[in-house]
């Protein structure tokens, strides 16, 4: 009986295939999957078809990359609005480090948390300036990338969900009976 392949080296297979451009042969190589098995894979889950849209993808955000930098340069030069200045210097310089090999660093944007939907408003520019580097490096984005953003967007549509109808009732801090629950179940302490 032959032995069940998990999924995952499943999915990496298909990755290495579709992504990263390898032959089957290579493929094999590196999974230690029979060719054959691979080529059935590849042939039931239509692998060429999915690289070959992988790769016309991976041109047109390379390509619509630079004309959303080039927008967004003009639109600086018009308006030469110290936010857009700043947007699109800031875009240039990380593209000009990421043409360079250089790792690029993410921004630290320190954030007061005190509510749930601030909780939910940091995730959701976390996720924006996550998004905004895939924008600059595009060989960055993978599947597993997409399905963890796909992932990500549905934990804040959650979230929202959850706390939209509690923002116009939440209270900031501790309520006094809750601040005395905590007292006398957590802390231990009695009054």
């Amino acid at each position: 009986m032959a032995q069940e392949i998990p999924w995952e080296l499943r999915e990496q297979a298909e990755e290495l295939y579709i992504v990263d451009g390898l032959t089957y042969e290579d493929v094999a190589r590196h999974t230690a999957i029979a060719v054959q098995t691979l080529k059935k894979w590849g042939a039931a889950e239509g692998w060429p078809g999915k690289r070959r849209e992988y790769r016309e993808a991976l041109g047109d955000i390379k390509r619509n990359t630079v004309l959303l930098r080039k927008k967004l340069i003009v639109k600086a030069l018009e308006s030469l609005n110290p936010q857009d200045v700043y947007a699109a210097s800031r875009l240039e310089s990380v593209a000009a480090r990421a043409r360079a090999g250089e790792p690029v660093q993410p921004v630290h944007i320190e954030q007061t948390i005190k509510t749930p939907q601030d909780a939910v408003n940091a995730l959701q520019e976390a996720i924006e300036r996550h998004i905004n580097m895939l924008l600059i490096q595009p060989g960055a984005m993978t599947p597993a990338v997409l399905r963890d953003l796909q992932k990500s967007f549905e934990l804040v549509d959650e979230m929202k969900r959850r706390y939209q109808a509690d923002a116009g009732k939440q209270a900031r801090g501790l309520t006094a009976k809750k601040a005395e629950e905590i007292r006398n179940h957590i802390l231990g302490v009695k009054a």
